[in-house]
């Protein structure tokens, strides 16, 4: 008997097993600080919610999406998200496990958010299973939302975004952010994109934005010092710098970004650039002023600098060395420009401008303007470039 018992003990074991490990791979992670909606859910008593609206999520898909509070993913988003979450089903993911969630109704439980004396916020991730990251994007409902209002993207705009973040010790990724000005009730949306698989995760919370924090002047505040433009594409490893300055000309801040692989076309090196800006600097911010809310776009020409008051930028480029000696190894130029700058002799350098085209410095004495850096003496490109350089 035990040998015609013991190849199903062992298929139920094998099988008990396996379903354990599925389980164990699909679960990922969700915002506790501030509580995501389903983890609120599943700290209120799965299986008799203390919350009306919890209550109601399991009325209708039952208790266990709040068990698995930690797998709200799609396999093949691979970053088009709006394509594999349909308005209405945010935050479910538009899976159905966590239809639940998608109630329209104001009673969410509530976590309370305000910024730092910086401005910031470090929201926190506790990851079941961690996991190679493209990027954090966080979305908040737009001024005029209401609580209980059917949730959809054109409801959202986004406020930070980050790249590969380390682990914590104690399990979870802590996210930096500026948070954007708010009062009241609102929904913050996450995106997690992994950058080693199509896979993304999605998370809802539901929170009230209380005080400034002292640290963060409102948008108005804010003032358009200018525009960031883009004349051509540049190359992988090029560092973007954004300079702020004081009334006095001093230095305040610099925030710097290499672009990799996707981000040095004219649309999305200023997008890149932004992102960084928003995301870690103190005194300036980038995109487009829309509703209150500084937003990067995919832009050549649309996103702009704001500051404060009596400040002002430099956008400095410094394109990776290549190892190609003066004269570009053919003898038809000295430097890729921005490259070599501050070594520019007049009336000798050649550069290639980011247009394609040959340009030498003028002699002397104009021909000093060609080591003076930023986009007005960009070569064929910049306000003032006839002041510096010649086609050549």
């Amino acid at each position: 008997m035990s040998m015609r018992f013991t190849p199903l003990l062992l298929a139920t074991a094998v099988l008990g097993g396996g379903l354990g490990m599925a389980g164990t791979a699909a679960a990922h992670g969700t915002m506790t600080t501030p509580a995501s909606r389903v983890y609120a859910c599943f700290q209120g008593n799965p299986e008799n919610p203390t919350n009306p609206a919890c209550a109601a999520a399991k009325a209708v898909a039952g208790s266990q999406a709040f068990y698995d509070w930690n797998g709200i993913n799609q396999a093949n988003a691979n970053g088009n998200h709006q394509a594999v979450v349909p308005d209405g089903k945010l935050c479910s993911g538009n899976n159905p496990t966590f239809r639940g969630l998608d109630l329209n109704r104001s009673d969410w439980s509530t976590t309370p958010i305000q910024p730092d004396a910086n401005g910031r916020f470090t929201f926190v991730f506790k990851a079941t299973a961690p996991h190679a990251t493209r990027d954090w994007r966080f979305f908040v409902t737009r001024d005029g939302w209401q609580p209980g209002s059917p949730l959809r993207w054109a409801d959202l705009q986004e406020f930070c975004t980050l790249g590969n973040t380390p682990l914590s010790a104690d399990g979870t990724y802590k996210l930096q952010c500026t948070l954007p000005q708010r009062s009241g009730q609102h929904v913050i949306y996450n995106t997690w994109q992994r950058s080693d698989s199509t896979e993304a995760f999605y998370t809802c919370m539901d929170v009230r934005f209380e005080g400034s924090g002292g640290g963060t002047p409102p948008v108005a505040q804010w003032q358009d010092a200018g525009p960031v433009t883009a004349r051509g594409d540049l190359p992988v490893g090029t560092t973007l710098a954004l300079r702020v300055f004081n009334a006095g000309g001093n230095d305040v801040e610099r925030v710097e970004t290499t672009l990799a692989a996707g981000q040095t076309t004219p649309a999305q090196w200023p997008l890149a650039l932004a992102r960084k800006v928003n995301a870690s600097a103190q005194q300036a911010r980038v995109g487009v002023l829309r509703d209150g809310v500084i937003t990067p776009v995919a832009s050549a020409t649309e996103n702009r600098v704001y500051l404060k008051a009596g400040q002002r930028f430099q956008l400095d480029t410094r394109v990776p060395d290549t190892g190609t000696p003066p004269g570009g190894g053919n003898g038809t130029f000295d430097y890729v420009y921005p490259a070599g700058i501050g070594s520019y002799k007049a009336g000798e350098t050649v550069v290639k401008g980011t247009d394609g085209k040959l340009y030498a410095c003028r002699p002397f004495p104009q021909g000093g303007w060609c080591n003076v850096a930023g986009e007005a003496y960009r070569p064929g490109v910049g306000s003032a470039w006839r002041d510096a350089w010649i086609p050549y």
